[in-house]
């Protein structure tokens, strides 16, 4: 398990490397988000690195016959349908309707009040997160012909 801590993050630390010199290009405010980012996910991927070193090994590792692949893979299924419906139907709405779909088949042991609760958190911070970036920072969605 170290092994693979190790390699992954020097990969990760590789990558941030080249996406900074790929950034080096960019303006000074329009290269200020993937800047930091850039430095965030670097820096953790150092830590990573450095705990691998630290951490006494536990012997557990990666079981794939306990990993239950079908959640994930539907998962991403429906990630690639929103992401292709949203130029059809537009960001919102999209993201309204796939969003707790996506919650409700990963958390499917809840059931009643909990289940109504997810699914409302998930559309309401839907809206404000839609609504924040749309009207307080003026950065425009995908539209479609609902919206």
């Amino acid at each position: 398990m170290k092994r693979a801590d190790r390699i992954s993050s020097l990969a990760i630390l590789g990558l941030c490397i080249y996406f900074f010199i790929e950034a080096g290009d960019f303006t000074p405010l329009s290269g200020l988000f993937p800047k930091v980012v850039i430095f965030l996910l670097g820096g953790l991927s150092l830590l990573l690195f450095i705990v691998t070193f630290i951490r006494k090994d536990n012997g557990e590792t990666f079981d794939s016959a306990s990993f239950r692949h079908i959640p994930s893979l539907l998962s991403l299924l429906l990630m690639i349908v929103w992401g292709i419906l949203i130029p059809v139907i537009g960001f919102l709405v999209t993201s309204l309707i796939f969003f707790p779909l996506i919650t409700v088949y990963l958390d499917r042991k809840i059931s009643g009040r909990k289940k109504l609760g997810r699914i409302a958190l998930v559309e309401g911070l839907t809206v404000v997160f839609y609504l924040f970036f749309t009207r307080f920072l003026y950065v425009p969605f995908p539209e479609g012909f609902l919206l």
